[in-house]
């Protein structure tokens, strides 16, 4: 196309680099939601005890739910570079009895406003950049401590105005599965995302495939005593559209709940810290994050690393269990 901005050169720069391209199409769909989950290494896979671990990192965790819940998560970017460049993950969660439970999930990544110029330079306005990608979630026990899940997903992703044929759609089907171990106190969890028709923008011969990759992990509950526990998290994440793009993903949670007395409410706070290995994007280092719970309302906050000279992203985000 002739119609391009020095903004949109800069993002794909920072968003769009080599290993995502080795990836697949479709940023918003590999963006890790939850506060807690980024804290530990964004691991999150077997964890899937809040509404976001429920939904987007493994929908067979919501053959367990017991109680409805929401949550919200925000991310900026690209922090201090472009500010309005942001993410933002909504999903609720309502248990039906002898059903399990539904889902529903709204993605929207901003890219921010850029200009259009024409072949000599000659401005053309502005426009606007996005991806958008609502889901519906199932899922239900197979067995007492057996699970699976499933995700129905709209993709539309918009790079330029769509006389310039810069926007393109398809659809998305996420599998998944949970396997409780009570007497070991560990999950093991896989999901296989984002299975679905390539996204076409000008031509089919100029179409791109969905991220599409295998999430595999587990999570250990380490010890729980005197209102303290733990829960150690491990993920494997594996490229479907290429062999070359692996990620390694370990963290460890401690929390402690003053459940105590009467009159008193209800008040968690957690500490986590984590590590992120991902060989093909430049990125091996130190996640961390804290968490605060009164009664049934949740406050998350987990910052990941990026590629080599870029800053940390944070995450933050709120939750309310009914």
């Amino acid at each position: 196309m002739r119609h391009m901005t020095t903004a949109l050169i800069v993002l794909a720069a920072l968003l769009f680099a080599v290993p995502v391209l080795a990836q697949g199409t479709g940023a918003s769909l590999r963006i890790q939601p939850g506060g807690r989950e980024n804290g530990m290494g964004a691991a999150g896979v077997a964890v899937a005890t809040d509404a976001t671990g429920m939904t987007w990192w493994n929908p067979a965790g919501l053959g367990f739910a017991q109680k409805a819940a929401v949550q919200y998560t925000y991310a900026q970017l690209v922090p201090g570079l472009m500010n309005d460049v942001s993410y933002n993950y909504a999903t609720y969660v309502q248990p039906v009895e002898g059903w399990g439970a539904f889902g529903i999930g709204l993605v929207f990544l901003d890219y921010g406003q850029s200009e259009a110029t024409d072949g000599s330079g000659t401005s053309q306005g502005t426009f606007g950049s996005n991806e958008f990608s609502p889901a519906l979630y199932y899922g239900t026990q197979l067995l007492p401590d057996f699970s699976v899940g499933m995700a129905l997903k709209y993709i539309r992703i918009q790079l330029a105005p769509e006389k310039y044929k810069g926007i393109g759609s398809t659809f998305g089907i996420d599998l998944a599965a949970l396997y409780r171990i009570p007497a070991a106190h560990l999950r093991l969890g896989a999901n296989v995302q984002n299975m679905g028709p390539s996204v076409t923008f000008i031509n089919e011969d100029q179409s791109s495939p969905l991220d599409r990759n295998l999430k595999s992990g587990l999570a250990w509950d380490l010890f729980s005593s005197s209102g303290f526990s733990s829960t150690l998290a491990a993920d494997f994440n594996q490229s479907l559209v290429t062999n070359d793009f692996r990620t390694y993903h370990g963290g460890l949670e401690v929390k402690y709940q003053n459940s105590a007395g009467k009159g008193i409410t209800d008040i968690g706070l957690a500490g986590r810290v984590g590590y992120y290995h991902d060989k093909l994007g430049d990125i091996r280092d130190l996640t961390y994050g804290i968490g605060l719970n009164w009664s049934s309302l949740t406050l998350d906050y987990g910052s990941v690393p990026q590629s080599t000279g870029l800053p940390h992203v944070d995450k933050i985000s709120l939750g309310y269990r009914f």
